[in-house]
């Protein structure tokens, strides 16, 4: 993919996480396996989350108070955990996509600098 450290990229791509799965339920709650499906397939699978770093991720949301877990046993397959995003969570994301809006203008003023 690139010259720099896989790590450089691991640490760019997490800073976005947590704003990418607020925005990935702001219109309907979805459980983990489709939330990893459709991050994938948003993103032409630049962002191929693992359980290892979808779940953790999830439970700090929820222990913000920006998401709420729900069981379905009602489901085909057995149950499932969907997550639905609060009052709160869409506050968040808000306030994200306007930090985030700065960052990336921020970022490319400095990288179209003449050297």
């Amino acid at each position: 993919m690139t010259d720099i450290a896989p790590e450089w990229v691991a640490e760019l791509k997490k800073g976005s996480v947590q704003m990418l799965l607020l925005a990935t339920l702001a219109e309907a709650p979805k459980y983990g396996f489709q939330i990893i499906r459709e991050l994938r397939e948003a993103t032409n699978g630049f962002f191929d989350l693992k359980e290892g770093t979808l779940y953790p991720a999830l439970r700090r949301l929820e222990g913000k108070g920006y998401l709420e877990g729900r069981w379905d046993t009602e489901t085909e397959g057995g149950p499932r955990k969907y997550y639905h995003m609060t009052d709160s969570g869409r506050n968040a994301l808000r306030e994200a996509t306007k930090v985030w809006e700065e960052l990336v203008w921020s970022s490319k003023q400095v990288l179209k600098s003449p050297e």
